[in-house]
């Protein structure tokens, strides 16, 4: 988060796709973040909807992929994007990115459920 970014905007833009999350702010070596946590899958049931709604469901299942990792995933959104509830991979943005990481039994698993493979860019 940037130093002259209001919390509550960050904290919209999160909550625009990932609602219900506990959030705190820490600041660590001059820098604040935001942190938002979650339990179960019903965090992640906007981003669901979302992908289908805005049909990029193969795009973000090669995101996803990519960043497995064991039993963590981890993606960055568009804040920007976010605080207007649509759903934009980035690598990073100028105006900075929301860092987004899922830890599960089985994160494979999760991808499979966010963004399963298309035939034709539907779901079978």
């Amino acid at each position: 988060m940037f130093p002259t970014e209001s919390v509550e905007k960050v904290q919209r833009a999160v909550e625009n796709l990932f609602p219900g999350l506990s959030y705190r702010v820490v600041e660590e070596g001059g820098a604040r973040y935001l942190l938002a946590t979650g339990e179960g899958m019903e965090c992640l049931q906007t981003l669901h909807r979302r992908l289908r709604e805005l049909r990029i469901l193969d795009a973000a299942r090669g995101v996803m992929l990519s960043s497995l990792r064991g039993n963590r995933l981890s993606f960055r959104l568009n804040k920007q994007a976010a605080f207007a509830g649509y759903v934009n991979f980035s690598e990073e943005s100028p105006l900075g990115s929301i860092e987004v990481e899922v830890e599960a039994e089985d994160a494979a698993q999760v991808v499979e459920w966010l963004a399963p493979r298309t035939v034709e860019g539907r779901e079978p």
